[in-house]
């Protein structure tokens, strides 16, 4: 059974993952489902269609061993709490797809754990898990962290936070915002507007946040929608920033860059990072340098990303 549609591949690599789990981990159906996220009907009928398409012979196709080990590594090598790796597709080195399904798995998990609120960045892995998100029928508020807006005062790449509210009942606290203002004073001024205020502190308290990992190479977001000015990405450079994070960047060894543009960016607040469950999604080619530089920084307890950055990683 092949298939090139995202949502059909998403269901076999579910369906894989929980036979595997069943099979060779000897999990209960009850802490598979605890594990991936999903209602124990759902995990049985996923183990059933593993078993109807011939994945289930002397052992289970797909590197599930792998990705096992490679979410042990990198827990312990990075001191996180969750991680889950994404076995790649074969036909593409783009996992944004499968990594959007997991996130919005991720999302679906703590929603059945009874978290109603999230803290959300932004970027075009987190449009995937938007995308993938399904209708809830419930209440769930979602929570800008930082800044979206670029030199232009277009939306980086269609406001995130608001695909993902309309997949629930709940509302979408969205701050309008530049991610980086024209002087220090400029975000100051934009800090104390008593709404932009209310969502910051809001964002600041949530117990789940959800952010992808950016950075300044030619393929990356914050360089192709020109959010920041050549200028700004030049003098962060200089600085030794790799990976970003919620607009705060991160030089190779894992520590906050503070020069003159960082002083101008509407950022998530990092000191709350740790106070929350904070979990990035992230992979790709381009991902391994940034992920490594903000990983390092310890301020992160959770990973979602694929098993060939997974690879690099380790």
């Amino acid at each position: 059974m092949n298939s090139k549609e995202p949502k059909i591949d998403d269901e076999l690599f579910l369906c894989k993952k929980a036979a595997w789990l069943y099979y060779v981990a000897k999990l209960n159906q009850n802490q598979i489902a605890e594990k991936i996220g999903l209602s124990k009907m759902r995990i049985h009928r996923l183990i059933a269609l593993a078993e109807k398409n011939g994945f289930v012979k002397t052992y289970v196709e797909g590197d599930f061993e792998r990705t096992s080990k490679y979410e042990n590594i990198l827990k312990e090598k990075y001191k996180i709490k969750f991680c889950e790796v994404i076995p790649n597709d074969l036909e593409s080195d783009n996992p944004i797809n499968m990594l959007g399904a997991a996130g919005g798995r991720f999302i679906m998990s703590q929603i059945n754990n009874n978290i109603y609120e999230f803290g959300i960045g932004t970027g075009s892995t987190m449009s995937a898990v938007a995308k993938w998100l399904p209708k809830i029928n419930k209440k769930i508020d979602f929570i800008s962290l930082n800044g979206s807006l670029t030199r232009n005062n277009a939306v980086q790449t269609q406001s995130v936070i608001s695909q993902i509210a309309n997949k629930t009942n709940g509302q979408c606290y969205a701050t309008g915002i530049p991610l980086i203002t024209e002087s220090v004073e400029q975000k100051k001024m934009i800090e104390n507007i008593n709404y932009v205020k209310e969502i910051l502190i809001r964002g600041n308290k949530t117990k789940i946040k959800i952010l992808s990992v950016g950075g300044l190479d030619d393929s990356s977001l914050n360089v192709r929608s020109k959010i920041f000015s050549q200028k700004s990405i030049t003098n962060l450079k200089s600085s030794g920033a790799v990976g970003e994070v919620g607009g705060n960047f991160f030089n190779i060894d894992g520590k906050i860059i503070s020069n003159e543009e960082t002083t101008k960016i509407l950022s998530a607040d990092y000191s709350f990072f740790k106070k929350a469950k904070t979990v990035l999604i992230a992979g790709g080619k381009n991902k391994t340098l940034q992920l490594k530089s903000v990983l390092k920084s310890a301020y992160f307890s959770g990973l979602i990303t694929d098993s060939n950055t997974a690879d690099k990683l380790i």
